[in-house]
């Protein structure tokens, strides 16, 4: 994968058709492992994919049009104070699925959005560098190809990150789940037979259950995972 730092206000040398990945992301450490992240996954497939970088939201928006990138990671360290993280997110979403980063508790601002397939959330939190690269990965997929990678994951070694991408395709359906049904509730309550609130409180009440039981599966598959690898 090739990179362009600040490359989206740059037209010479550049085959739009080329750009896979735009990245809206401050320069720095956590900036470059994804990118590197990104090109060691396609490595070994003989893949070449541009990847172009914009450190601030000006260029980000810019260059988002004009560059028709297959995916956008969108950073909240980019943003100026006036556009929200959702509103952000939302306005790139027109042009390419997005994977926003953020702190963990956020993802709830993302309810709506994740719900209807507009945006991924991934917490920054962990080892979230490599979540965000794998999501990037799925968008690029077709979907034939990414049902045979994960049939043949249970065959093969699982990545040392399984945990972590468990936990992430679960919790961001059903942060969707938890936001509809909670907006529900506050607003129709009151218009609501008390059967119907009743079912409502009951989707509440089992998706926290879930969310927490795949918490504890995903944290004891790491723990046993580490275990395994270290002995």
């Amino acid at each position: 994968m090739t990179m362009k730092q600040d490359a989206v206000g740059d037209h010479a040398g550049m085959d739009f058709k080329k750009v896979t990945v735009l990245v809206g992301m401050a320069k720095g450490a956590e900036c470059d492992a994804l990118l590197a992240l990104a090109a060691g996954k396609n490595a070994h497939r003989g893949v070449q994919r541009e990847s172009v970088v914009a450190s601030n939201w000006m260029g980000l928006e810019s260059g988002v049009a004009r560059l028709a990138p297959q995916a956008i990671v969108l950073d909240e360290s980019v943003l100026p104070p006036d556009v929200s993280l959702t509103d952000g997110a939302r306005r790139l979403a027109v042009f390419a699925p997005v994977v926003a980063i953020a702190p963990p508790e956020k993802q709830s601002d993302f309810a709506s959005a994740i719900a209807t397939g507009e945006v991924d959330f991934v917490a920054r939190s962990g080892n979230f560098i490599s979540v965000a690269a794998a999501l990037v990965e799925r968008h690029l997929r077709p979907p034939r190809r990414l049902d045979l990678e994960f049939r043949s994951a249970w065959a093969a070694d699982l990545p040392s990150d399984f945990a972590e991408l468990l936990r992430h395709e679960i919790n961001n359906p059903l942060t969707g789940i938890l936001g509809n049904a909670e907006l529900l509730l506050s607003q129709l309550r009151g218009n609501l037979a008390p059967v119907s609130v009743q079912r409502l409180e009951t989707v509440v009440d089992l998706a926290v259950r879930l969310r927490e039981t795949i918490r504890c599966l995903s944290s004891e598959w790491g723990r046993q995972h580490s275990s395994l690898h270290s002995a």
